[in-house]
């Protein structure tokens, strides 16, 4: 899905209690979804947030946000929960700027 990257963030190392962790997060807009009924107001975009493997977080990382990615999302069952997680990340090219003549 086409979506623009607006954030990442991603760490590693040791926790207090001496377990090693990585943790990596996507941060994107979205659609705001419909409104109900004929009344009713919704329009622009809101930020959400995608867990993902620090691996994607590495492959980006000299990217300046925002830009345009194609990202995948997963959904996996994790301890009997339905979770969405990205498990690819791929920049789309920017146009380069024009320079003036």
């Amino acid at each position: 899905m086409k979506m623009q990257v607006v954030g990442f963030e991603g760490s590693e190392g040791m926790s207090k209690a001496g377990k090693a962790y990585e943790i990596g997060q996507l941060h994107v807009v979205v659609n705001l979804a419909p409104a109900f009924g004929d009344s009713g107001i919704a329009k622009g975009l809101m930020g959400t947030t995608f867990r993902c493997d620090l691996g994607l977080i590495q492959k980006i990382k000299h990217l300046q946000p925002p830009f345009m990615a194609e990202v995948v999302i997963d959904h996996v069952m994790k301890f009997g929960k339905r979770e969405e997680q990205v498990t690819d990340v791929v920049p789309l090219e920017r146009t380069p700027s024009k320079q003036a003549a």
